[in-house]
């Protein structure tokens, strides 16, 4: 009997850390450090197998978003469906998560032009750096993006 009751205690108190839970750490809005009109990554949680997400810039008042980001988790996999502005919804441009180690989640897309992969890379709760790159064999065409958590 306490043998029984030890495993429904662990398994109770047992946390889902997969890779979808640790990237709800992205819930929260993003502002890109060094730019001369504000950028912004923000996202939020839709529920328990997606987030939304949204990049944009405010110039002058106006809020110009130029690309629509949805986070989900499909059975055991993990996508990152992204469209820019000028896409129609149809078009949406997925990428899977093809690993994850220390903070570092790689979603990636070898039939896509550019990028064909998206890196974010925690670092502590208030700093993210992300990427995109042609991929392993081709990192002289990446473009860094620096964030920090403004909430």
């Amino acid at each position: 009997m306490k043998l029984y009751f030890f495993i429904l205690v662990a398994f109770s108190l047992k946390q889902d850390t997969g890779p979808f839970e640790q990237l709800k750490q992205l819930e929260g809005c993003w502002q890109r450090i060094g730019t001369s009109v504000p950028e912004y990554e923000e996202w939020k949680i839709r529920d328990s197998f997606s987030m939304v997400g949204r990049m944009y810039k405010v110039n002058e008042g106006d809020t110009l978003v130029s690309e629509e980001i949805l986070l989900i988790q499909n059975q055991q996999q993990v996508f990152y469906q992204a469209k820019t502005f000028n896409q129609p919804e149809q078009e949406r441009v997925s990428f899977r998560l093809t690993g994850y180690q220390n903070g570092s989640y790689f979603f990636e897309n070898p039939k896509h032009d550019f990028p064909r992969r998206i890196v974010y890379s925690f670092k502590g709760s208030d700093s993210l750096h992300a990427w995109i790159d042609a991929g392993d064999n081709n990192a002289s065409t990446r473009v860094d993006f620096h964030f920090k958590r403004v909430k």
